[in-house]
């Protein structure tokens, strides 16, 4: 009997061909069974490069296409959501990679109005100041920083059709999913020895510039407490300026 989906795997996209291609060719590549349990959706902002004709090979692999004009990132993703089926949604991204072994262990773990947090690998090269892994933490950990990142955390579907990601943020809507999700008691499960994915550098989230600070701390205007908010006019100038001491320190 075919496995039913478990995981709906939503990937935005918009001119990302060749991404798109790597991360859809690791998908194919794993064993029948885990993909059998997937339900891979891609969410494409009306591409005007080959992302199309990438797609329409990997038909074999896609459950879901949907190809128009939209709002960027989150609401390609929001998009996405709502075509899943699959109990469980995971939000990757083109240049992504699916890691077998923790792919496995946590399929075997998915039950109930839970979601779960594992590990993620960021590829080489990494930019200055990025770790190579990121270890899941649930918790007032999320007020400092993101400890939680989106290729790593898989969640009820209904979370995210129900409370759909913010489409005001240029760059941290999913930091700032987390935290609504905290706040609303929802809980997340870590899992920090499973690797779930591999992530490729680059992106806006990496690009640790001056309107990034700006936004966090627009962000999470009413989603941290008063005390924690008065110290992030300390806590994000010096994540700022470590950001940049690494960077010098790369050149």
């Amino acid at each position: 009997m075919k496995a039913s989906p478990r995981i709906g795997v939503v990937i935005p996209v918009y001119n990302g061909a060749d991404d798109l291609r790597e991360t859809l060719m690791a998908f194919r590549a794993l064993p029948a069974r885990v993909l059998a349990q997937l339900e891979v959706v891609i969410a494409d902002g009306a591409s005007t490069d080959d992302t199309l004709n990438v797609m329409s090979t990997f038909m074999d692999v896609i459950r879901h296409a949907d190809s128009r004009d939209d709002l960027g990132v989150y609401d390609a993703m929001n998009r996405g959501a709502s075509l899943v089926q699959a109990p469980y949604v995971w939000f990757m991204g083109a240049g992504d990679l699916p890691l077998e072994a923790g792919l496995s262990a946590l399929l075997d773990q998915l039950e109930g109005d839970v979601g779960h947090a594992c590990t993620v690998l960021a590829m080489a090269p990494r930019e200055p100041g990025v770790p190579a892994e990121f270890v899941p933490r649930f918790g007032t950990s999320l007020d400092w920083r993101n400890t939680l990142h989106h290729q790593g955390v898989v969640v009820p579907t209904t979370w995210v059709k129900q409370r759909p990601l913010s489409t005001d943020y240029k760059v941290l809507s999913d930091y700032a999913w987390m935290l609504d999700c905290r706040n609303a008691g929802q809980h997340i499960e870590c899992h920090p020895q499973l690797a779930l994915a591999s992530v490729a550098g680059g992106g806006l989230s990496r690009n640790f510039d001056a309107a990034l600070y700006r936004e966090e701390r627009r962000m999470k205007r009413g989603r941290i407490s008063r005390a924690a908010a008065l110290a992030h006019w300390v806590w994000l100038p010096a994540k700022w300026a470590f950001k940049q001491v690494s960077k010098a320190r790369s050149i």
